[in-house]
């Protein structure tokens, strides 16, 4: 069985989701082909301090946040986190959440690096839980982000084909599953990760952090297995 999720670029085509049938342990193994598949093209990227600097900080503190959760099926060894010094003063304008307000437009890259400062530190939980609930509205309804949403938070404008905005935003998502357990953001998060993982390895590694997509891959695919494991006819294994 073809993962279809994945078979096209989906900034291109947005796969639906609607109506999708059961299909069993055949689905799930053809999952784990893809995602395996997305994940050995990511290991093949030495070049990984070429990045934003604040992006490889958020992938180096997000590894330290999520290392125990990855510990219960991997050995870290798999990834190579990489230690950024940044000046936090100079960080302080773009973790402010309180500088975003529905009543004005609200740039999608500058919301989530804040999010994601926020939730890497252990602040303002419900303000987070608020906005990653909005950002999760409005991607479940066009399986897009745009780069600003106007004063509203409706329909978005400019770019919708921003890979790092798409990463930073199942970053965050894989966070926020882990700590909470519920479901709904694993969901998203499985489909955010098709997206990603539709696209061509060059985009990808010339966009983001290789090793902060594959830590999220890895979250997803030990929260897969757990669940996996109440589906008697499914055998879910990867090393």
């Amino acid at each position: 069985m073809n993962y279809e999720y994945t078979e096209v670029n989906r900034l291109k085509e947005p796969h639906r989701y609607m109506y999708t049938s059961y299909q069993g342990a055949e689905f799930i193994h053809s999952y784990l082909e893809d995602r395996l598949g997305c994940v050995k093209i990511l290991q093949s990227d030495d070049n990984q301090s070429s990045y934003n600097p604040i992006d490889l900080y958020l992938y180096s503190e997000a590894f330290s946040n999520l290392e125990d959760y990855l510990n219960t099926e991997l050995s870290c060894q798999t990834f190579k986190p990489i230690k950024v010094s940044i000046n936090l003063e100079d960080c302080l304008d773009k973790s402010n959440l309180s500088t975003f307000d529905i009543i004005n437009d609200i740039k999608s890259g500058e919301l989530l690096t804040a999010l994601l400062f926020n939730q890497l530190n252990g602040k303002n939980k419900e303000l987070i839980k608020s906005w990653l609930d909005l950002l999760v509205q409005r991607f479940e309804v066009t399986k897009k982000l745009y780069e600003v949403y106007p004063s509203g938070f409706r329909k978005g404008s400019g770019a919708s084909n921003l890979v790092r905005i798409y990463w930073l935003f199942a970053l965050s998502l894989a966070l926020f599953y882990v700590s909470s357990k519920n479901i709904k953001y694993l969901n998203t998060l499985l489909k955010v990760s098709d997206l990603l993982c539709s696209l061509e390895g060059d985009l990808l590694k010339e966009s983001i952090p290789s090793n902060g997509l594959l830590l999220i891959l890895f979250v997803e695919l030990i929260s897969i297995k757990s669940l996996s494991k109440t589906i008697k006819e499914v055998e879910f294994e990867f090393d």
